[in-house]
């Protein structure tokens, strides 16, 4: 005799499971788990006893809350992104590396360390640009880390095999406060200059203002890379920040200031030193008191190089010579050092009625 009898599903426990807790189902002789994972995919398993359905539905909701359910990349923990990336930029971006390992260290890792990466939503996100901004972060500042962060996730989804399988949505860039418009007047670098009472930060002045050279770049310079007699400086390739090498031919001033930083040395040696020898490497302090000892107190010392770009082009000098001057890459950066201010909408005011 057939038998025409249908399997039946009977479903425990009776009440409602909590939602994301699974169930288990009876069906004919044999006890079916069903859940789901992390990423939203339903799993089923069927036992021979209700026992064993029950234990293995538990372990299975222990495993998938401590991430150990998911594949090998959806336990890769953001730590390890870091490390990865940090690596890529010691490598590939010695410049930034140190910038980078910082923002990770101070920032980035007290709030999103230890988490596994494939958890991370734009939510979290959201939830650390509150606590940047809360803890007085500027906007900008906030974009930058949140690109490190970035950066971290697109280079172990392009690993071999890949550290990670998706990266999260992250929010849109937050609007950043314009860029800072400030910019030295003749008369100002003139007061700087007869306050100055340092040969080797008079020379820094001079080279900085005319030419618009960044600090990293003045402070790097070594003594080969002034030829006295041909009146050129050069910058290295791999000195400067988009790692392209450029020269210039030194004004008068430029030239007796310099000759006097050269003087003595050897080639490999540092052209800025202090009077004791010491290699010049940050002037903060000098810096301050000279501007307040010139009258211009809050004057950054890169006010210099956007007033370089400022008077090359006021002089006639054309764009692409004064990028190639500068070292600035693209139009858009140039045009937003080239400050127009109201001098300049009277002198045209002027030219246009003659």
């Amino acid at each position: 005799m057939k038998n025409t009898a249908t399997a039946e599903v009977l479903e425990i426990p009776k009440k409602r499971a909590a939602y994301g807790s699974g169930s288990i189902v009876q069906r004919g002789l044999r006890w079916q788990i069903s859940f789901y994972d992390r990423e939203g995919h339903r799993r089923r398993e069927s036992f021979t006893s209700l026992s064993k359905a029950e234990k293995r539905l538990n372990t299975l909701k222990v495993l998938r809350e401590s991430g150990k359910l998911d594949p090998h990349e959806g336990r890769t923990k953001i730590d390890a992104l870091a490390e990865a990336y940090k690596l890529y930029a010691k490598n590939s971006k010695p410049k930034s590396a140190d910038w980078i390992e910082l923002v990770w260290r101070v920032h980035l890792e007290p709030f999103f360390g230890g988490r596994l990466a494939s958890r991370i939503t734009t939510d979290h996100l959201q939830e650390y640009i509150a606590d940047r901004l809360g803890t007085g972060a500027a906007t900008s500042t906030a974009n930058r880390e949140l690109a490190v962060l970035k950066a971290m996730f697109r280079l172990g989804a392009q690993a071999d095999p890949p550290k990670v399988l998706r990266v999260p949505r992250f929010p849109e860039k937050l609007r950043e406060p314009n860029p800072r418009s400030g910019f030295v007047t003749d008369e100002e670098y003139m007061a700087l200059q007869s306050n100055c009472k340092n040969a080797w930060l008079r020379a820094y002045l001079t080279l900085a203002y005319n030419f618009g050279f960044r600090k990293g770049e003045l402070l790097a310079l070594r003594v080969l890379q002034i030829d006295l007699k041909a009146r050129t400086i050069r910058l290295l390739p791999g000195t400067t920040k988009n790692d392209l090498g450029r020269s210039v031919v030194m004004t008068g001033e430029v030239h007796k200031l310099l000759s006097e930083c050269v003087k003595g040395k050897r080639a490999e040696d540092a052209v800025f030193t202090r009077t004791n020898g010491e290699v010049v490497e940050d002037f903060r302090g000098t810096w301050k008191a000279l501007t307040k000892a010139a009258g211009v107190p809050g004057l950054l010392v890169h006010d210099l190089r956007r007033s370089a770009v400022r008077r090359m082009v006021r002089r006639g000098v054309s764009k692409h010579v004064a990028k190639r001057i500068s070292g600035h890459k693209t139009d858009s950066v140039f045009d937003r050092y080239d400050i127009v201010d109201e001098q300049d909408l009277a002198d045209a005011a002027r030219k246009l009625e003659a």
